[in-house]
């Protein structure tokens, strides 16, 4: 009799990995989620319902993409990984999700070793920006001004990337900035033009129509190469510190525990909705959205590096 059971529990662990591929094989068979963890009418928001749209025409499954904001994206990050792990529920990843809140959030209740990448899809630019008319007309004379005495130069942020962004700017050039926390783009953008703070990181897609209207003079924007948008605005990198880029990072993520085979399945569907041009051209309608399209591996390397740079900054 255990002669006949072992046999038998050996033919199941030999199934095992079939029974798995041929899961693969036949997924999507049900309908699948996307969570953003943010408001409706982002730019994230309406990426990722391009994205669903693409995904639902390729596969004919129905994309249901479910709002979760609050939190810092904890609440709909929570959500996504809450949720079994089958392939049929993706998260939007940015780094607030994979990398301000676990450096800075003492207990989350997501761990951030279960977030998965498997797509990167967009990098949205920033840019610092000034009024026309104040004295700084390059980062040179910004970072000048910032060296005659510490918090020198009022620095406007909103937003965690931003905030982390500036410090490694400050840490690379040995000075400190008289940092101002805002709430949003706008306040942000009002106080820059009307002095009430020097400079501000903010994101390009929004300021662009203020740089070109002559009520914000862009300075240097995060990209590693220069924006056919903005050609005579030099990026941080070339202004003397080679490897900067300060940008935010859209990309969607499953359960670590998803099997390896649907992720697969997942990852090369996804990468098919994101090969059309037309989707493309579609992403960088918005200014400073670049289109960037890589799957699982080279985003968590991404994701793993920009890290490891926050770490060494925080730390010190």
């Amino acid at each position: 009799m255990k002669k006949y059971l072992l046999a038998a529990l050996m033919s199941a662990a030999c199934l095992a990995p079939a029974a798995h591929a041929q899961s693969a094989d036949n997924y999507p068979s049900q309908p699948l989620r996307f969570i953003v963890p943010l408001g409706p009418g982002s730019g994230a928001d309406t990426n990722t319902r391009a994205l669903a749209d693409g995904f639902q025409k390729l596969t004919g499954q129905p994309v249901v993409v479910e709002n979760r904001p609050g939190a810092d994206l904890i609440l709909g990050t929570t959500t996504a990984l809450n949720a079994p792990a089958d392939g049929y529920t993706v998260v939007l990843i940015t780094p607030s999700a994979s990398i301000i809140n676990p450096l800075f959030q003492k207990e989350l209740p997501y761990n951030p070793d279960d977030l998965k990448p498997i797509l990167h899809l967009t990098n949205n630019v920033g840019v610092l920006v000034t009024a026309v008319g104040s004295p700084f007309n390059s980062l040179k004379d910004v970072l000048d001004a910032a060296g005659k005495s510490p918090e020198n130069v009022s620095m406007g942020l909103y937003g965690n990337t931003y905030r982390l962004g500036a410090r490694v700017l400050a840490k690379r050039a040995g000075v400190e900035f008289n940092d101002i926390p805002y709430k949003g783009f706008g306040p942000t953008v009002n106080d820059v033009i009307g002095g009430t703070v020097d400079v501000a990181w903010v994101d390009l897609g929004g300021a662009l129509p203020l740089i070109q209207s002559g009520k914000l003079q862009a300075l240097a924007v995060g990209s590693n190469e220069r924006l056919d948008i903005v050609p005579d605005v030099p990026t941080v990198a070339e202004s003397g510190f080679p490897g900067y880029s300060l940008y935010i990072f859209v990309g969607y993520g499953v359960h670590t525990n998803t099997p390896q085979p649907v992720y697969e399945k997942l990852e090369g569907l996804l990468q098919q909705v994101v090969a059309e041009q037309a989707f493309q051209d579609a992403l960088t309608r918005h200014a400073g959205t670049l289109f960037v399209g890589k799957p699982g591996q080279p985003f968590a390397d991404t994701i793993a590096n920009d890290l490891k740079i926050a770490k060494e900054v925080v730390s010190n």
